[in-house]
């Protein structure tokens, strides 16, 4: 099911080349190949599954067949096919229409299902994403004259944030929590922009100067209790110092929220990380959401976490929580698909560089599609959050330099 899912939305064909069955039967080792040209293992790889010719390497073709033709065993696998050097740049599905001689029938066979089994999909999850921070090479920046790394320390101040549509919903959800003591979670991927959007509100909140933040800085929020709740209240709200008994640390929590409503201030009490929080403690937060002065709420509230946080908002499966379930707002940070080449202009713009000067057209849109799956339901998800986006973006500059291509091209995107 998986594997028919990402064909649906990756349609790059796959085309290995005859020269791939020939090093895997012959026990040769790509790597071989490599110091023979000059060329990174990658290329290699990406010549032998796609049929990509190097063209910064004129000699490349030569060297290969030469080698081909003086290394014995190779010379005889290509005579026992009926294959003549030049063929080894053929599809490899040329294979499947020859007859082979018995005895090497089972061999070509089974050399033919290892290489469709090592490119064949799998998991779309798998396939789509890259957490690992790809890093630019110095010769890659050569390549494309550029002097800066675009996606490393690329958040300097509200300028450099990219927002689409959908960011700004999030950034008017939050705000408005804020401003009218709402119970809200914003629930996204790693990488999805979460926490460069909770640090723009939170700057907007304090140039207003009329909302009072609160954050709660114990790192692991697993141990996020009620009474590290109302310390975090008490010390970013006022100079006072927090009582001792739970239940004296709750009475001052309540008078100091009193008293700074009554001077027309707002308190919200902001908690990264939600994903790691108890369902404990979850339900101590829905009442502290609950202290009032009349009609007035006290404090808003809002969440923070990775996409695990929803797994605690479905009442079928968590009936226990639906004192919070039927009490909060859930906002969902979803992919750029669409706004892939605005993202990446942004990226490039800020350093002084040009999009089109590095990315062909053509490569946004597999880029796009290269991050994109369907569901069981034939959903289209995006999985093009900021932080992929930069990985593949990097890795396809990385792999056009090593190709010897001028820029991006969807044979690049498609490639890696």
């Amino acid at each position: 099911m998986a594997n028919n899912m990402v064909n649906k939305v990756y349609s790059a064909p796959v085309e290995p080349i005859i020269l791939k069955q020939l090093l895997s039967d012959c026990a040769i080792n790509q790597r071989v190949i490599g110091d023979l040209t000059g060329l990174a293992r990658t290329t290699i790889n990406i010549t032998v599954n796609r049929g990509y010719i190097p063209s910064r390497t004129p000699e490349f073709k030569k060297t290969v067949e030469k080698f081909v033709a003086d290394n014995t065993q190779a010379a005889c696998w290509l005579a026992t096919q009926g294959f003549s050097v030049a063929d080894i740049w053929k599809p490899l599905g040329k294979l499947n229409y020859r007859v082979h001689p018995s005895d090497t029938t089972d061999k070509i066979r089974a050399g033919i299902k290892r290489a469709t089994a090592a490119l064949k999909p799998g998991d779309p999850e798998q396939i789509t994403i890259q957490w690992e921070v790809e890093m630019l090479d110095q010769e890659t920046m050569r390549c494309f004259k550029i002097f800066r790394n675009p996606f490393i320390d690329d958040i300097l101040k509200d300028g450099d944030i990219y927002m689409s549509e959908e960011h700004r919903y999030i950034e008017a959800a939050m705000l408005d929590a804020a401003h009218h003591s709402g119970f809200l979670a914003v629930i996204g991927e790693v990488g999805s922009g979460k926490s460069v959007i909770r640090r723009k509100v939170v700057g907007q909140l304090r140039k207003d100067g009329n909302t009072l933040v609160i954050y709660p800085q114990i790192i692991d929020k697993t141990r996020l209790t009620a009474a590290s709740i109302c310390d975090a209240i008490i010390m970013d709200i006022s100079e006072q110092k927090p009582k001792v008994k739970l239940e004296q640390k709750t009475r001052q929590v309540q008078d100091l929220l009193l008293e700074r409503s009554k001077q027309n201030f707002r308190s919200v009490l902001i908690v990264e990380e939600a994903h790691d929080l108890s369902p404990a403690t979850l339900k101590y937060l829905k009442r502290f959401y609950e202290l009032e002065d009349g009609y007035r709420k006290l404090l808003g509230i809002i969440l923070v976490g990775q996409v695990e946080l929803k797994k605690y908002f479905n009442e079928s499966t968590h009936v226990d929580m639906r004192e919070v379930i039927r009490r909060i707002q859930t906002a969902e940070v979803r992919g750029l698909n669409g706004n892939i080449g605005d993202y990446l202009n942004l990226k490039f713009r800020r350093i002084g560089a040009k999009l089109d000067d590095i990315f062909e057209p053509d490569a946004i849109t597999a880029l796009s599609r290269r991050l994109t799956v369907s569901d069981q339901g034939n959903k289209k998800i995006s999985h093009a959050y900021p932080l992929v986006v930069n990985n593949y973006a990097a890795k396809a500059m990385n792999a056009a330099c090593e190709m010897g291509e001028e820029k991006v091209t969807a044979a690049v995107v498609e490639a890696i």
